[in-house]
């Protein structure tokens, strides 16, 4: 064999050698550990106040179920920031979220009214009376027959062509007991004149009084018999045509 050959057979050798050795080399890489972030603080979102990092930041695609979250009990403040209700267009179905819709009772005369939130929910948004025309807080808005009649508070869509007629008293009404009671007015050398609302609501409707007449508050009409002899308060009936007249002392001073 001549040198050039066994020179030729070396370097072959050497070359098959190196192939094999560097096709055995494994090189193993390792992804750097994630971050142990738990909270709030460390993170800057929410979502990891209650899930692990490591658990929830793979890259895999997934979908955000808020009723899921609901279910457990999780409430909207838990992870967003909760806010003062200032805008116009806010939906019920927002509000639902967090306010359980009830009824409750008004109860600031003798004639207590049933107010449903869920009747009235059915039919139209919440920006619809919140809060153009009633505040966020139940008694917080004064509500009174007198503005009603204007078209204030309940009035602006209870006007007998939106809905029923704030005058349609049995509507909201329910139980009338104040009216099962009479009315005393005491009078000076006089005795005194008992009213009876039971009596004339048999014959007549509450606006035919109210608020044209009378206001929704007893004496606070500032009513006088010199007023009842000029044709006003109960002697606009009580004229001796419609009904007896109020010169008929005897009929009211009993």
């Amino acid at each position: 064999m001549t040198l050039t050959r066994i020179i030729v057979v070396a370097s072959m050798v050497l070359v098959l050698s190196a192939c094999k050795f560097k096709g055995n080399v494994e090189t193993k890489y390792e992804e750097p550990p994630s971050p142990s972030i738990t909270s709030l603080k460390d993170s800057g979102l929410p979502c990891f106040k209650c899930h692990a990092y490591e658990k929830y930041a793979q890259n895999k695609p997934g979908i955000f179920s808020h009723a899921k979250h609901k279910s457990f009990g999780v409430h909207c403040n838990t992870c967003h920031i909760i806010k003062e209700h200032t805008e116009s267009n806010v939906k019920k179905e927002a509000c639902d979220t967090c306010h359980k819709l009830t009824s409750f009772t008004l109860e600031t005369s003798g004639m207590p009214v049933n107010f449903t939130h869920q009747g009235h929910a059915r039919r139209f948004n919440c920006s619809e009376c919140h809060s153009r025309l009633f505040l966020m807080k139940k008694g917080s808005t004064k509500i009174a027959m007198d503005d009603m009649y204007r078209g204030n508070s309940c009035g602006a869509c209870h006007n007998g062509k939106k809905a029923f007629s704030t005058s349609a008293c049995t509507k909201c009404h329910a139980k009338m007991t104040g009216f099962k009671k009479a009315l005393t007015y005491t009078s000076a050398g006089m005795s005194p004149v008992i009213f009876s609302h039971e009596l004339h609501t048999a014959m007549f409707e509450c606006n035919s009084c109210h608020a044209t007449l009378f206001k929704y508050k007893k004496g606070g009409s500032g009513m006088k018999m010199d007023d009842l002899y000029q044709g006003k308060f109960c002697a606009s009936c009580h004229n001796g045509q419609a009904a007896f007249g109020s010169s008929d002392c005897q009929r009211c001073h009993k």
